[in-house]
């Protein structure tokens, strides 16, 4: 079973579209777990507003999530996880060095997919705090279009470790 962790600061705009994304792309499959985290959290904080009017123009509902503390045993339960940022990817990796191999960048698989090579940035997923609805339309329009190559790459990766 693939456990899959999305993981950004705060834990309330990229991580939060990220997990809703993915487990309505991947609903029905019980061969999937989706969560998210965050590298800095506060316990129990709901979305960002924006991050909840973008998803909800998507038609995904993401308003009873709440923000969660990266832990310990998130990290050693996942079977992969995709971070924002390469920075936080340096900042998972230096707490929890065992999970640097299950440790992604969240566009990482879909780097060469058009809407994310063409992307103004590198591998990195912008942080929409403290902009406009547009920006947060930007950010979620983004981590959509990785979605596609994330979920097989994780497909790929899990059936490897089962056999």
């Amino acid at each position: 079973m693939a456990k899959v962790l999305f993981v950004c600061t705060g834990n309330v705009c990229r991580s939060p579209m990220a997990e809703g994304l993915y487990r309505a792309l991947t609903k029905g499959d019980p061969e999937v777990q989706v969560g998210s985290a965050g590298i800095s959290a506060v316990d129990g904080l709901t979305p960002s507003e924006y991050s909840v009017l973008v998803m909800r123009k998507s038609g995904i509902d993401i308003s009873r999530q709440r923000s969660r503390q990266l832990t310990p045993r998130m990290v050693s339960e996942a079977t992969h996880i995709f971070v924002m940022t390469s920075g936080h990817k340096m900042a998972v990796e230096s707490m929890y060095p065992a999970a640097a191999e299950k440790t992604f960048l969240l566009l990482e698989p879909a780097a060469g997919d058009d809407a994310v090579r063409d992307a103004p940035w590198s591998l990195d997923v912008p942080d929409p705090i403290g902009h406009g609805i547009e920006v947060y339309e930007g950010t979620m329009q983004l981590i959509r279009a990785a979605m596609p190559s994330l979920i097989e790459f994780v497909r790929e990766t899990d059936a490897k470790t089962e056999h």
